[in-house]
């Protein structure tokens, strides 16, 4: 059976076949059945798919307005009458404005045959018109045609599944929602999962209503059924519920871990209430352990607050802080303790409270009794305070030194020894290789010789055991200043004279240099070591001479002024490298650029020694490939011995390598 809707409207006649489908009918090109005409509204009309129960065929309604209930501009007239619903019968007549029409057929022809125009498809088209089939449903009396329609399209836009069967079986209705999830149910009927045991589940309860769950495939489906004995019909309503069962699985599941971690939880609290018990105790014996350890610490100890304020404090018997620990209390770090010190222990106070890791700060204070060295450590109490032990820590401090300094003087020692041993093994064998070879001709030759050859040897041999008898005496001199036993006798000395006489007494060895005396010193006494000023100025004259070329001059000054003298010797020599400034006054240490020149390493520190017992100060300049001038500044006396302190430390500067 087809069911036509011949439609006129401004694009001519034609024939629509309606499926088993409900739709919409309207101007807007997404209804089901499109009407070309302003007349008519975006969506006129709702054409709605009903089924007679108890029947395979079915039939359409029509519906005035669109989906959301709102009427169209026009209207719907169905056979010249005004109407808000209407069921469908054939021949039926369809208004939708001043010219577009349509009229509903059921026929087993051929639609195109119908459109033809011929005589034969008009005269069938109004035998059909004549001859109507009756109503699929009856009309309800009684009811507003509104509560009709809104009744009747309730099943049709239902999204869930509703089916209707009898209790023999039969199907008498299925919506869109059955027909679109269940495709099978026409060919499976009551083999269907759906339908499966129906029939005898509703026989088999005396209640009307009843509700199970079923399973089709992956989905899950809550199945009412109502069973209406008036008609012996059975309609069901399907809900999917596979979500639900899903979620409800997944709940239980969270659920019973739940319920497991509360009673981990709870096994855990227990354990914990035990365990805190415990440490409870262990608590109150630490704080008693801690209580009788802080009471025996030595040292004083001071809450203090973040902003360096003095909380509370704690004072032993015996304490050498040059400030009473009550005296503290309410007052800041600053008014305590000297600037300095409460600058650096605030800070290290904020670096505690920000990183919680112990610090630990030196400071020294000046009392009566001199100067005094305190450690204070800073452990943080809790967010904004910490805790502060002071401790004396000067006699530590003292032995620190006295360990230092023995330390380096041994060390200084050890180098000394390796620089002696390699200072000797060198300058020792030169005289002695001399003398030993002189003595061997002397020995096998002497006779054959005549008096001045044989006197010309026993000069070396002379000269050599002289040199080395040299050697001798500044190694015992420079050990004897280690040793801090060196004489220091000042006596009246007439400076002009004494450096003449040296000068003219190393002359008379040298021919090869110009030594030459350049004076500002009046003559008079002052009061000078005679004996540690032959040795300055002998071995400064002795390295300007070895050091200088040839044919070179070697200027000594003496100049003065009210509270000082001042000797300077003047060469153009070799010059010191920036290297060597460093350990120039060391025992045994030479230049490196001093290359075949003979030496011990000792002259310039003798010569150091000895100005620091007249408290003078030794200083000098040198240019490399230039020469080099010493400058020794000594007090001036008067007769009276100077203050025996701390000698000046020497100094040098080095104009050009």
């Amino acid at each position: 059976m087809q069911h036509l809707l011949i439609v006129e409207d401004d694009q001519g006649k034609r024939a629509v076949n309606l499926h088993a489908d409900s739709g919409s009918i309207g101007r807007d090109i997404r209804n089901s059945i499109v009407l070309h005409s302003k007349e008519v509204s975006r969506q006129h009309a709702i054409l709605l798919r009903v089924t007679r129960p108890g029947a395979a065929d079915y039939g359409f309604r029509i519906i005035d307005g669109n989906l959301q209930g709102k009427p169209s501009t026009n209207g719907l007239f169905i056979n010249g009458r005004r109407c808000n619903s209407h069921n469908l019968r054939h021949g039926d007549e369809v208004v939708f404005g001043a010219n577009v029409k349509a009229r509903y057929h059921t026929a087993a022809e051929n639609v195109e045959w119908l459109l033809s125009g011929s005589d034969e498809a008009d005269k069938y088209m109004a035998t059909l018109i004549a001859a109507p089939v009756g109503p699929l449903i009856a009309e309800s009396d009684g009811l507003q045609e509104t509560a009709v329609a809104r009744l009747a399209s309730f099943p049709e836009l239902f999204s869930h599944p509703i089916i209707e069967i009898s209790l023999t079986g039969e199907l008498t209705y299925l919506n869109p929602a059955a027909v679109s999830q269940f495709p099978t149910i026409h060919m499976a009927k009551l083999n269907h999962p759906i339908l499966d045991g129906v029939i005898d589940t509703v026989q088999a309860h005396e209640k009307q209503r009843f509700v199970r769950t079923i399973a089709v495939g992956e989905q899950i489906f809550e199945q009412a059924f109502h069973y209406i004995p008036q008609s012996d019909l059975i309609r069901c309503y399907l809900v999917d519920i596979t979500d639900r069962k899903r979620a409800e699985s997944e709940l239980q599941a969270l659920h019973d871990g739940l319920e497991t971690q509360v009673k981990e939880r709870t096994t855990q609290v227990l354990a914990t209430t035990e365990r805190l018990k415990q440490e409870q105790k262990a608590l109150q014996s630490s704080y008693a352990t801690n209580r009788a350890l802080l009471n025996a610490i030595p040292d004083p100890m001071f809450r203090i607050r973040g902003d360096g304020q003095f909380v509370n404090y704690s004072e032993p018997k015996q304490h050498t802080l040059p400030f009473r620990p009550a005296e503290c209390l309410h007052q800041n770090l600053t008014a305590v303790l000297p600037a300095s010190v409460a600058n650096a222990m605030q800070q290290r106070i904020e670096q505690v409270l920000k990183t919680g890791e112990i610090e630990i700060l030196e400071f020294q204070i000046e009392n009566d009794a001199g100067l005094l060295y305190f450690e204070a450590r800073i452990v943080n109490s809790d967010s904004k305070e910490v805790i502060v032990i002071i401790r004396d820590i000067t006699e530590r401090k003292r032995v620190e030194t006295e360990i230092r300094n023995t330390l380096e003087r041994e060390r200084e020692l050890n180098e000394m020894k390796t620089r002696f041993v390699s200072m000797t093994s060198h300058e020792f064998r030169t005289p002695l290789t001399t003398i030993l070879s002189s003595a061997e001709l002397l020995e096998h030759y002497g006779e054959q010789w005549d008096t001045a050859k044989q006197h010309q040897y026993l000069q070396k041999v002379k000269t050599a055991a002289t040199h080395m008898t040299e050697l001798l005496n500044d190694v015992l001199l420079i050990n004897k200043v280690e040793a801090g036993r060196m004489e220091f006798n000042p006596q009246p000395l007439l400076l002009n004279e004494f450096c003449q006489e040296i000068i003219e007494e190393l002359q008379i060895t040298t021919a090869r240099h110009k030594l030459t005396l350049r004076s500002q010193l009046s003559d008079i006494p002052h009061q000078i070591d005679r004996k540690l000023m032959r040795h300055i100025l002998t071995n400064l004259l002795a390295n300007a001479i070895n050091y200088s070329p040839s044919g070179g001059e070697v200027l000594v000054g003496l100049e003065s002024t009210e509270k000082q003298i001042e000797l300077w010797v003047q060469d153009y020599g070799i010059g010191i490298p920036q290297a060597a400034c460093s350990t120039l006054f060391d025992s045994f240490v030479r230049g490196p650029n001093v290359g075949t020149i003979s030496g011990t390493g000792l002259g310039l520190a003798i010569i150091k020694k000895s100005v620091e017992l007249h408290q003078g100060q030794i200083t000098f300049e040198s240019t490399v490939g230039e020469g080099t001038t010493f400058r020794i500044t000594l007090p001036q006396m008067d007769g009276k011995l100077p203050y025996h302190g701390e000698a000046h430390l020497c100094s040098g500067t080095l104009l050009k390598t």
